[in-house]
Order: C-alpha cells, then sequence, then structure tokens
C-alpha cells in the first residue's frame, strides 16, 4: 500500500523470473555472502530466498550472515584486523585468538574499531532492479550492516535500481557507533532508485540508521517492520543542498520502533530521525512508538510529512516529574517540535502513559498538538486499490493499534491483513496480547 505499491520485486508478471536458493553448501563452493551477492546483481527478475532445509528454524539454531566477508580477502582488510582471511571471516575467533572475549566487547573491537575506516573497500552491496530478497521461514540474520537500493556519487545518482522488495529479514547491529567510517546502515535507498518495498523485517541495535533515503529515492513503503534500539531509524534526504531530494516520497505503516526500558537511560535522548526529511514528502499512520523521549522527526527545507493515528507509548516508570500531567505535558511538547522548517500535520495520533507491555493508561493521555504550513491528503496520491485496503483496516490510534502492530511487526508477528493469507484484525487481536518489547 501507498507509495510504493506498484513495487513488483523478482515477480514477472511475464513469465520470466528467476529463483534463487541460498545454500549452505554450495556445489562450487561459494560462501553464503558471495551467493546473495552474485545474487542481487544486475536487473533481471530474480526472487531471492533461503533453503528452507539449510536455514531451517529448528531448535533455535540460527545462521549469521555477514556480507563485509566478501572483502575478506584483501589485503587492506586484513591488516586493519591484523589477521588472516580465516579469522576475518570467523571474527569470534579472531576475538578470542587476540583476547578481546565475546558478547558485546568482541563486536565493538572488531566492527567499530578496526572496520571503522573509511579508506576500507567494505561497503553495502548494492541490489540492483526487479530483486525479491525472501527471508521467509529462514533462521538466517544479517550482521553489521545490509544493502544499498541504488548508488549516488557527490549528490548525484549513479545506479538507479527499480522494483525492489525486502522482507522477512533480520538485521542485527554491532552497536552504536556515530559517524562510522564504513557507514553501516542496514537498507539504504538512493540514486533516484523507485517502488520499493520494506516489509515485516526486523532491526535490533543497528550501528546507523534502519532504511534510510537519500539522493532522490522516491515511491517507497515501509510496513510492519519491528525496530528495536534503532538511534537514526530513517534519515530522509543527507543534505539541505540537494533539490533532487524533493521527489522522495515514502510510506511508514504499521511499524513498531521500541526502545526497551533497559535502554531508555542511555538511548532516550538520542532515538529520533523518524524520520529527518529535507524537501520530499513521508506520510505515517497506524505506527506504534514505544519509550521514545523527543524529537521524533525533523522537518526541513520545505518537507511535507503527515501523520494520522500513530499511537505513543512510554512506560510510565520513566515519568521524569512528580506530577505525572506535567510529566506528560512535556513530553507531548517535544515530541514533534522540530516541525518549522516545513510543513507539518497530525491527525488523531497520541501519546499515553503505559507499562511494559504497551498498556495504555486512559487516564494520562495527550494529543499531538504542533503544526506548521500546510499538508493535504497524502493518501489521495495513492491508487483506489490502496485506499481502499487502508481504509478498510484503519484502526484509531489506541489499545487495539498498539497490540495488533505488537503482534504483527517484525520477523516473527504474526500475518497482516495485507497478506492473502492473513486472518483478520479481530481475529489477531482475539489471540492474546503480544509482549512489544
Amino acid at each position: 500500500m501507498g507509495y510504493g505499491e506498484n513495487a513488483l520485486g523478482g515477480y514477472d508478471p511475464g513469465g520470466n523470473s528467476v529463483l534463487t536458493v541460498i545454500t549452505k553448501n554450495n556445489p562450487q563452493g561459494r560462501s553464503v555472502e558471495q551467493q546473495i551477492l552474485d545474487a542481487i546483481t544486475g536487473d533481471g527478475h530474480n526472487w531471492i530466498v533461503f533453503d528452507k532445509f539449510d536455514f531451517a528454524s529448528v531448535g533455535g539454531e540460527e545462521t549469521e550472515v555477514a556480507m563485509y566477508r566478501t572483502h575478506c580477502d584483501n589485503a587492506d582488510v586484513q591488516a586493519a584486523i591484523g589477521g588472516s582471511e580465516a579469522q576475518c571471516i570467523n571474527y569470534r575467533q579472531w576475538c578470542s585468538d587476540n583476547g578481546h572475549g565475546s558478547g558485546q566487547p568482541c563486536l565493538d573491537e572488531f566492527f567499530n574499531e578496526r572496520l571503522n575506516d573509511k579508506d576500507l573497500p567494505i561497503r553495502n552491496p548494492v541490489i540492483g532492479s526487479n530483486t525479491t530478497i525472501d527471508g521467509r521461514l529462514s533462521n538466517a540474520y544479517f550482521r553489521f550492516n545490509g544493502f544499498a537500493i541504488g548508488r549516488d556519487s557527490s549528490g548525484q545518482p549513479t545506479q538507479t535500481a527499480n522494483s525492489v522488495i525486502i522482507t522477512h529479514l533480520d538485521f542485527r547491529g554491532a552497536g552504536h557507533t556515530e559517524d562510522h567510517g564504513l557507514d553501516p546502515d542496514m537498507l539504504r535507498s538512493t540514486g533516484a532508485s523507485h517502488d520499493i518495498w520494506i516489509h515485516k523485517n526486523s532491526f535490533d541495535t543497528t550501528g546507523d540508521s534502519a532504511f534510510d533515503v537519500k539522493v532522490g529515492a522516491y515511491d517507497i513503503t515501509m510496513s510492519f517492520n519491528r525496530l528495536v534500539n534503532v538511534k537514526r531509524a530513517s534519515l530522509h534526504g543527507s543534505s539541505d543542498s540537494r533539490t533532487i531530494n524533493e521527489q522522495i516520497t515514502t510510506t511508514m505503516h504499521h511499524n513498531a520502533f521500541i526502545t526497551t526500558d533497559d535502554s531508555y537511560s542511555t538511548l532516550g535522548n538520542t532515538l529520533r530521525r523518524i524520520p529527518l526529511i529535507r524537501r520530499g514528502t513521508s506520510h505515517m499512520f497506524n505506527n506504534l512508538f514505544m519509550n521514545y523521549r523527543k524529537d521524533i522527526l525533523s522537518v526541513r527545507v520545505g518537507a511535507s510529512v503527515l501523520w494520522e493515528d500513530n499511537a505513543f507509548l512510554i512506560n510510565r516508570d520513566h515519568q521524569e516529574k512528580d506530577d505525572a500531567d506535567q510529566a506528560l505535558d512535556e513530553r507531548a511538547e517535544e515530541l514533534a517540535r522540530d516541525v518549522d522548517g516545513g510543513n507539518f500535520r497530525d491527525d488523531g495520533s497520541r501519546l499515553w502513559f503505559a507499562d511494559a507491555q504497551c498498556n495504555l493508561d486512559p487516564a494520562f493521555a495527550r494529543e499531538i498538538s504542533d503544526a506548521s504550513g500546510s499538508v493535504g491528503d497524502l493518501n489521495q496520491d495513492y491508487s483506489q486499490a490502496s485506499r481502499d485496503t487502508i481504509l478498510t483496516n484503519w484502526l484509531p490510534a489506541g489499545q487495539n493499534l498498539a497490540d495488533y502492530i505488537a503482534a504483527t511487526a517484525g520477523i516473527g508477528g504474526a500475518m497482516p491483513f495485507n497478506s492473502p493469507l492473513a486472518s483478520d484484525i479481530n481475529y489477531v487481536l482475539g489471540l492474546g496480547k503480544v509482549p512489544c518489547q
């Protein structure tokens, strides 16, 4: 639905689609990462899936995929880590061999110290046109960085991709590092690329963005994604001077943006950019935000943003004033205050105090009253079929919306209403509450 409604990905109505199956035991000896890299290159209709036996989700087993590994044969990369190609590929072994332990200390040293160098050749691999990457029924997850859709140089498109779908993938960062030399975005749409659908993916503690939009990329929908502790979720336009960003158009609906309670004290002041937008247009409706403290979005250089029926919840445990009403007033005044640089309108979005499981307290609610300039009805930019689907499945901001998004967003969620196999909203709600963090 929305601006990205024409994305077909690897599906070719003319019958010329190629199905590429990623395997762990490739007959040519190619790694999982190399198979993916080969498959996303080019513009032929290609639907990429993961072998359902090799990547079966059995007994909690997971498969880590890390696209940086395709550069481990590079001498500069090996010099940066002071190790061999094999140690580069198996960074956990490198950490063990060099006394850096495991877990977050290992990730910080390997990815955020040794690989934090813009001169290294590691970059997000670029997806060509007419491509679907489909992670359904797969136990794979992507570590550190993800993909670019299109290319740019000095603010100009150098490769434009159209009709791309990214669905049911699991992206996990290596920790928050501002201005990392390798710019490890998870998904970056750029180079005037268009007709893109980013759907039901999960993003956890990414180093930079979950889904940035740059250099005039347009007609993009982000739906039913789950973002946990992501500091800079979605930059829309990276420079005030780039007039090409006037063509940016995005729809964000039914996404869960979650700051966990145990990260609120460290991230509460820094989670924002949903979006930070320059010149373009973004329509956000029926999204859930949990534990976002202030400045969720920034509207600059004449950009336009329409919010409709988004639900904003803050765990009452994080109340910052003795008086609950004063505390909620302060948060409501600061969530959407950075909008004077463009056009912003909100219809129906509200802020509540809640508990840790997103049970909102109806006694403590506030309307979002900020506004700037003029924003029309962006639904009119969509096809009639898209508008009908949106209207049929619309939920007002409130408990049912929070519960439905918690139940459906991300790779592990129930099928949402825009799947032909899905049950209706009331059926999903009737299955019982799903934890929101």
